[in-house]
């Protein structure tokens, strides 16, 4: 693969055309995730850094009066990050809808982390890259997506390996590229498509169209969209999974494995902390909450489905999101398992574990 920069190869890999483009991002990645080796979370003196770093960035920090009417987004401003003038900078500094600003949005800057998982990738990234993309949080971020990558295709193949045919789920996914990865793997291993259902939703249709335009660009996808839903093959369409009663999931097809990987940490319930208890703010009250999330997740799941999910641990790094408008919930584990006891999600799994975030597995067990 040429050498190209994260933020580049974000545009490519998302963009239409670059088909080999793609296909060499995509499999440079899939080869570090499978092939590569152990993954390792920021040692000390990255985590000192962040914290020295949110000290900086919390005095220097200041929020713009707007128009209360009319958003017209940079609702932060910081002369420190916006000297850099890196997309990643921009992207802290600034929402694409006020009703966003407390989100990590999938936009794609926030996917350029994900890009230096690959060797070749890191190499061409100058310091600026590093700065913002190899962070204690954006590590963890890299690792979360490895570790997720890694345990989805575990399941689903040791699933394939007992026969019949496995529908997979990948809810909030926003370009879905870690499932496409496990797809395009299993492709790769000889497994039969017709054996598979890959699903990825998000409720953001520019992320949906994304993940539609990778699908046509990759030889192991392209043309593999189902025209049933007993079809095998994978697609992308966009949900609000809260618009659905769990009544109205109960009556569709189940799914044997879901991945609910960075939705819980924007939903209440189960918390060890929170943003706005931390900072004394207001808290809302949501009608969107992770309890809810649990019912719909027993009533969209087989009586022995797996569920990927990820904790989301306080630290110095994502206090550094907060100074730019992000609120999050916290959970550990102990946490996690409290709240998906009620689901029926009871055993469980450590895949990996981040300075921020853990991967588990947990199996559901029918009451």
């Amino acid at each position: 693969m040429k050498q190209i920069r994260p933020m580049d190869a974000v545009a490519a890999l998302y963009s239409d055309g670059d088909h080999a483009l793609s296909e060499a991002i995509i499999a440079s990645l899939s080869r570090a995730i499978f092939v590569g080796g152990h993954f390792k979370p920021a040692g000390p003196a990255k985590r000192a850094l962040a914290k020295f770093s949110y000290r900086v960035l919390k005095w220097t920090t200041t929020r713009r009066k707007g128009d209360a009417e009319k958003y017209c987004g940079g609702a932060h401003h910081n002369p420190i990050l916006e000297r850099t003038g890196h997309p990643y900078a921009r992207a802290l500094l600034d929402s694409s809808r006020e009703e966003h600003e407390s989100l990590v949005e999938g936009g794609d800057p926030m996917n350029g982390p994900y890009m230096l998982i690959s060797p070749e990738i890191r190499k061409a990234s100058d310091a600026w890259d590093r700065i913002f993309m190899d962070s204690v949080q954006s590590r963890d971020v890299q690792l979360r997506f490895a570790w997720e990558t890694q345990a989805t295709y575990e399941v689903v193949k040791s699933r394939l390996q007992k026969g019949g045919v496995v529908r997979v789920k990948a809810l909030a996914a926003g370009t879905g590229l870690s499932t496409i990865i496990v797809y395009d793997r299993l492709i790769r291993d000889g497994c039969d498509p017709a054996r598979m259902i890959f699903e990825i939703t998000d409720r953001d249709e520019a992320s949906i169209a994304k993940a539609r335009r990778i699908l046509t660009k990759l030889e192991s996808t392209r043309g593999r969209a189902p025209s049933a839903e007993s079809e095998g093959g994978i697609s992308a369409r966009s949900e609000d999974i809260f618009a659905e009663s769990a009544e109205e999931l109960a009556v569709q097809p189940k799914y044997d494995v879901v991945t609910a990987v960075g939705i819980l940490e924007y939903l209440q319930g189960f918390t060890c902390d929170t943003t706005e208890r931390c900072y004394r703010l207001k808290q809302p009250e949501e009608s969107a909450s992770a309890p809810i999330f649990a019912t719909k997740l027993d009533a969209m799941t087989t009586d022995s489905a797996s569920l990927i999910v990820n904790t989301f641990r306080p630290d110095p790094s994502t206090r550094i999101l907060e100074l730019f408008g992000r609120r999050f919930d916290y959970r550990t584990r102990e946490n996690l398992s409290a709240l998906l006891a009620a689901a029926h999600f009871r055993e469980s799994r450590l895949v990996g574990s981040g300075n921020i975030y853990d991967i588990e597995v947990y199996e559901k067990a029918a009451s």
